[in-house]
């Protein structure tokens, strides 16, 4: 067995995170009602509401397999959540332990103390003394986990956890830093995404109440003095415009007093081959996934498309917010589609041109939109835009060219952008292409996020 790094512990934290997997109490209950009287899983019988796809001529084995694959999932969120559980009970019980020591020890010394109080757990735990310290050292260090980064690391850890705590390779301040800082992005993702998750604590008296509520890209992090806390988004704007507000999307809407009813983004259809028909790889799409063989981009489009994307908003030092990858995004893969209003005749303002055979229009984030409106400009950028059509309509994807966890995600916003525009380009890359030109400028201003 090796030993988990730093970096391979915190990968598995976020991608918990941002994983299906449901953190919810509730699935524990349910462990205990899978078998019914009959002999059937009561899992496997009731599937109301659950995503199962149906069909006139569906076949024993296809109801099976959908029905197991609900049980498998629900089983899989039953057993992450029972993991949790003992990882957050295990560290609260070496809390207990030292309270127990602390209470001892104004009888007699520490080391008799100490030793009183293995004594008792070894009876409780009907373990040898041998047995009980050696889970000890990976109980304590889970209780270390705890009390720089929160019981939010230990909930969402990944299956590196044992490793990384068993070994303790890392376990020094510069790896406690990193924690400390991540804490509150962690606790951001988990009570957005996850809801129901702070009730796990309530078994070791621990807070349940939310901290974060709201959608995930409501929060950004690293804006207080001590670059660890976050604050609401609309604050991050005040300075420009005090009733700064902020929609959310998940897909792009028309303006119809511009528009009417027409979506200038939809093509028209050119070829016989209709506009089903990927235009990228040639294969037909579908939201079904019986009959969709289009894999461009399946983490936003096509049956299979994931749920919340790996990133967050952050305050940058100088270019107020931006955006910033939790996980690695491989090169090749979506950072995001663009979206926003589509709208047409806005000027000076920042907005996406977009144009298909039949219009030009305008993609403006200014009120609405998603996460890609925080993206900044680099001259070096480690993604970019590319246009993609499904189901016949044109999207406009952030492509990334290979970003790493932690990266700030950024785009060359072109020169069309910065051309006659009175503003300092802070991308601070070595190939710059403005740094002679914003030489002569005197005030720095940010760019549009």
């Amino acid at each position: 067995m090796q030993p988990s790094s730093l970096n391979k512990f915190l990968t598995g934290v976020w991608e918990s995170l941002y994983s299906g997997i449901s953190i919810d109490p509730i699935e524990v209950i349910e462990q205990w009602r899978i078998i019914e009287p009959s002999g059937q899983p009561k899992l496997l019988t009731e599937t109301t509401g659950e995503p199962v796809l149906q069909q006139c001529d569906e076949t024993a084995a296809q109801r099976l397999f959908g029905r197991m694959s609900i049980l498998a999932r629900k089983v899989s969120q039953t057993s992450r959540t029972c993991r949790s559980l003992e990882v957050i009970v295990q560290a609260h019980w070496v809390e207990c332990f030292d309270g127990r020591v602390a209470e001892l020890v104004l009888a007699i010394s520490r080391e008799k103390a100490r030793k009183a109080t293995i004594a008792e757990a070894c009876v409780n735990f009907k373990w040898s003394e041998k047995e009980l310290r050696n889970k000890m050292g990976i109980w304590r260090s889970y209780l270390d986990i705890k009390n720089v980064a929160g019981w939010v690391a230990l909930v969402f850890a990944g299956t590196g956890l044992y490793r990384f705590c068993k070994y303790r390779v890392s376990f020094d301040e510069n790896t406690f830093s990193v924690l400390r800082k991540l804490r509150h992005r962690f606790e951001i993702a988990a009570d957005t995404l996850h809801p129901q998750w702070r009730q796990l604590l309530g078994i070791v008296d621990g807070p349940t109440e939310r901290r974060y509520d709201g959608h995930p890209h409501d929060w950004v992090v690293g804006v207080s003095a001590d670059g660890y806390e976050a604050m609401p988004l609309p604050e991050t704007y005040w300075q420009w415009d005090r009733a700064f507000s902020y929609v959310h999307l998940d897909e792009s809407v028309v303006n119809t007093d511009v528009w009417e009813s027409f979506d200038p983004r939809v093509v028209s259809p050119g070829t016989s081959t209709g506009t089903n028909v990927c235009p990228s790889c040639g294969e037909h799409q579908s939201d079904d996934a019986r009959s969709n063989h289009c894999n461009c981009f399946p983490s936003l489009y096509g049956s299979t498309k994931a749920g919340a994307p790996p990133v967050q908003v952050f305050r940058t030092p100088a270019k107020n917010n931006g955006l910033v990858a939790c996980c690695p995004i491989e090169a090749g893969a979506a950072v995001g589609e663009f979206v926003g209003e589509i709208t047409s005749g806005l000027s000076n303002m920042d907005v996406m041109i977009g144009q298909t055979n039949r219009a030009t229009y305008q993609i403006w984030q200014g009120r609405q939109g998603n996460y890609t409106r925080f993206v900044n400009h680099s001259c070096e950028p480690n993604s970019q835009y590319e246009r993609f059509q499904w189901r016949g309509t044109q999207r406009i994807v952030l492509v990334s060219k290979g970003i790493e966890a932690g990266d700030e995600v950024t785009v060359d916003y072109s020169d069309t952008y910065w051309r006659n525009l009175d503003k300092v380009c802070l991308c601070g890359a070595a190939q710059c292409r403005y740094k002679e030109r914003d030489r002569h400028l005197l005030t720095p201003l940010s760019s549009n996020s």
